[in-house]
Parts: structure tokens; sequence; C-alpha cells
């Protein structure tokens, strides 16, 4: 096989993992959908305060997964697709080995440190037991990480949708549903928090399992190779920052706001997270493929690969974005009295969340390529110009200035991602493609701003209506022509997929 025969072929693969990705995801959006609409069932039964109070607890617990996780979950998925076929087991089970021992311990250390802080430090004393369960829960989780971590290595992506984000996250909000209704509404969300991770860990074993059962055990089981580590320790050093980073906002709205406020910019995050899912959720994938490309640098492959992912990440995201702006106005007020409030800050997160997750892919190639330092730089950066900017901003504008800040500091790291990427693969990243899907977009929101506008002398309800229509038949007709215009451009007219 020749060179460009050899690419050919690398390319055909690359997009067919891309689009089965878009397809599972599709169908992984169902599961999603489960969990806001379960969760504001939550919110209703245990209250504002107590979901305040279970989303700041969480907010610490995961900021401590990335610490007992010590960046060996992400090297898993650096280093498995790096392997010769019939090595991909190596380093396994010695990471699997030192993450359990480091949750655990750390687990100790906040259940018997943490939870008595926290909840004194909520007014809520008789709360330290539910917390003392949460920091239960961070040992299995842990463990399901590096599990699910590993099969995406292997470009399983269905161990990401349907156990992680399916079966992890779905469990929570029924777990803390069916918890509530057995009688258990003062520790309910603590103990779903724990069943939650304790199932996603025993579907992620299975599926492990059979992903790798072509493979045979290493020699040394138990051992963890020095160039594993030497990627885990800074990349552990970038998760640790950015799991700060993700959760700093909740954290800085609770030093500066009560309890109840910090319940509403729960729903604000837990909203503003199925835009940003859209993006991340391609990342474990686009990570494998060009964690391969750099072991053998490939400037075409790795552009046809990038500029496909970021077409179907934009794609997917624009009409989420459309739903939410023509219906969360409606939607969030249904959940109680002052939810009202998430509306602004709902959508001007997702808007940047949708801009961000389109340059945002930049970050995967400075991985792929084993800068995982320089990653950790990036995120320490962002950190900085998002204390800076909450602080400036939330005591004068509230939620909306919080979900601002936000926007901005990751639209800083992303360009500091783009143009370390740029650098690193010495050739351009996008194809036309991607413009052309850009121009799509931005021509879908045109045709529903103006039928919004044409209709809104009728009222609110039928402009919203008109607007959502208007943008779901643009974006059909312009996804249309993008196909057309592929199939014309496909050798031998033969029609191939087109983003979205």
């Amino acid at each position: 096989m020749t060179d460009g025969e050899r690419r050919a072929a690398d390319i055909g693969r690359d997009a067919r993992d891309l689009h089965r990705g878009l397809r599972l995801n599709l169908v992984g959006y169902a599961l999603r959908l489960l969990y806001p609409l379960l969760t504001a069932v939550v919110v209703v039964l245990y209250g504002r305060r107590a979901f305040g109070l279970f989303t700041a607890a969480q907010a610490v617990l995961l900021l401590a997964l990335r610490v007992c996780l010590l960046g060996l979950d992400k090297a898993v998925l650096w280093w498995v697709p790096r392997r010769a076929p019939g090595d991909e087991r190596n380093g396994l089970y010695g990471v699997l080995l030192r993450v359990a021992a480091a949750s655990g311990l750390i687990a100790a250390a906040v259940a018997i440190a943490g939870a008595p802080w926290m909840a004194s430090w909520a007014g809520q004393p008789e709360a330290a037991a539910a917390l003392r369960w949460m920091a239960v829960g961070l040992v299995p989780l842990a463990a399901m990480e590096v599990l699910v971590q590993a099969c995406l290595g292997r470009r399983r992506i269905e161990a990401q949708i349907f156990i992680k984000e399916g079966l992890g996250s779905t469990a929570l909000p029924a777990g803390a549903l069916l918890f509530w209704l057995a009688g258990a509404r003062e520790s309910g969300l603590a103990w779903a928090f724990v069943a939650a991770n304790t199932a996603a860990l025993a579907g992620a074993a299975l599926y492990f399992r059979r992903t790798f059962r072509d493979v045979p055990l290493p020699a040394e089981r138990w051992a963890v190779p020095g160039e594993l580590w030497r990627y885990a320790l800074p990349a552990g050093l970038m998760e640790t920052l950015n799991s700060a980073l993700l959760r700093m906002d909740v954290l800085v709205v609770a030093a500066l706001t009560d309890a109840d406020t910090v319940g509403v910019y729960g729903v604000v995050v837990q909203v503003g997270s199925a835009i940003r899912s859209v993006r991340t959720a391609f990342d474990p994938l686009v990570l494998a493929i060009v964690s391969q490309i750099g072991t053998r640098p490939d400037p075409e492959r790795l552009r046809a690969a990038f500029s496909r992912a970021t077409s179907l990440v934009l794609a997917t995201q624009a009409p989420i974005f459309a739903f939410l702006i023509a219906f969360s106005p409606w939607l969030l007020p249904l959940l109680g009295d002052g939810y009202g409030a998430a509306t602004a800050p709902v959508v001007v997160l997702c808007a940047f969340w949708v801009g961000n997750g389109v340059v945002g892919l930049n970050s995967l190639v400075v991985l792929g390529y084993g800068h995982s330092g320089l990653a950790a730089f990036d995120v320490g950066a962002t950190i900085l110009a998002e204390g800076l900017l909450l602080l400036a901003l939330v005591p004068p504008f509230g939620l909306v200035g919080a979900a601002v800040a936000v926007g901005l500091a990751f639209s800083l790291q992303n360009v500091l991602w783009a143009w370390q990427a740029r650098r690193l693969a010495a050739a351009p990243l996008y194809d036309r493609a991607v413009l052309r899907v850009a121009l799509a977009v931005a021509a879908s929101f045109a045709a529903a701003l103006v039928a919004g506008a044409a209709v809104w002398p009728a009222g609110a309800a039928p402009a919203r209506l008109a607007g959502f229509a208007a943008f779901l038949l643009a974006g059909s007709g312009a996804l249309l022509a993008l196909r057309s215009r592929r199939a014309r451009r496909a050798p031998g007219g033969s029609t191939a997929p087109a983003p979205g």
C-alpha cells in the first residue's frame, strides 16, 4: 500500500468513526434530555436550599476527583491509541490500582474534615452525615473514569455516551427521586450520588471486559510505564486546574450570594452543559484520532479529521441553542418561583459555549501531540482570568455577570489553544467545509430572527414558535445544499456524509 493509499484509508476510517460518533451521540441526547427533566423534578421535591448545598458539595468532590486521578485517566486515553496491536492493556491495571488507593485516601479525608465544614458553612450541621456518604461515592467514580477512558482509547464512544453520561448521570436524579419517594428526604441526594457512581462502575467494568477481550494480559500487570507517567503528571495538574475552573463560578456565586441563588445558578450550569456537552462528547474520539496521528504526523489527515469534527460540533450545537433561545423563557419558570431569573444567564452562557465549542477542539491537537504541560499552563491562565472576571462582574450584574465572566474566560483559553495548535500542526487546521457550515448556521439564525420579529405583534408565543420553525426550515435547506455539494464533489459521484 502506498503512502497516498494509506492516508486515504486512514482519513476514511477517521470520517466513519466521527460520523458513527455523531449518530451515537444523537441517541445519547435522548438520555441527556432525561437528566434536566429529572433534575427539575428533584429540585422541586428537595427544594432550592437542599439542591444548592448538594451542588456545592458535588463541585468540591469533582475537584477532589481530579486530584485522586493523578492525570492517569487522560493519560490512558492518549496512551491506548499509540500502542501496537495486542499491547493496549499495558499499564492499565497499574493505573487502576493507584487510582483506587488515591481515591480511597482522599474520600476518607473529605468525609472526616470536609463534610462537617461544608454542613456548618451552609448552616445545616445535620447534613454532615449525608455529605460523608457523598465522599464514599468518590471511589467508584474514579475507577469508572479510568475504565471509560481506556475504552475510548479504542474509539468505543459507547462507553462515554451510555455508561458515563447515560447510566451515571441519569441514575443520579432518578435515584434521588426514588430515595425521596422511599422517605429518605434528608439524605436522598447523597445516597443517589453513591448509587449512581456504583452502577456506572459496574457498567464500565463489563464494557471494558468486552472492549479488550481480544487483548492479552500484559506481562507486568501492575506496572505503569514511565512514558505514561510523564504525560499523566502535567495532565493531572491540567485536569485538577480545569476542574477548579469549571466549578469556580459555582463557588464564587456561593461565596457572594446565598444558597437560593446558588440553586438557581445550578440550573444555569446544568442547562449550559447541554450545549457544552455536544463538543465534549467528541473530545475523546478526536483525541484518540489526533494521538494516533501524532505518532506519524500527517497534516492532511489531521486537517480532514479536525475540520470534519468541527463541522459536526457546530451543526449539532446550533439547533439546541436555537431551542433554548426560543423556549427557555417558558420552561425555566416551571421549576418554581425565582427560576425565571435563570433565563438570561442561560442564553448568555450558551451563546459563549456555541462559539467556544468550535474553537475549543484545538485543545485536542495540543494534548494529542503530547504537550500536556503546555495545556496545564493554559488552564492556569484561564483560572486567573475567570477569577478576576467573576469578582468584577458578579456583584453588579448577578448571574448574568457570572455567565459573561465564564464565557469570556473560556474564550481567552480557546484563543490560546488555537494559536498553539496551529504552531504544533505547522499547517492550517480548517478547510472550507467549516466556513460553509458556519455560514449556514448564521443564515438559519438570521431567518429565525426575521420570522420572530415579523410575527411578534401577534404575541410572544407565536413569535417564538415561528422563529424556531424558521430556523429548522432554513437549517434543513442548508443541510440539503451541503449534502448536494458534497455529493457532486465526491469521487465517482458517490454521496459522502455531510456535517450534521
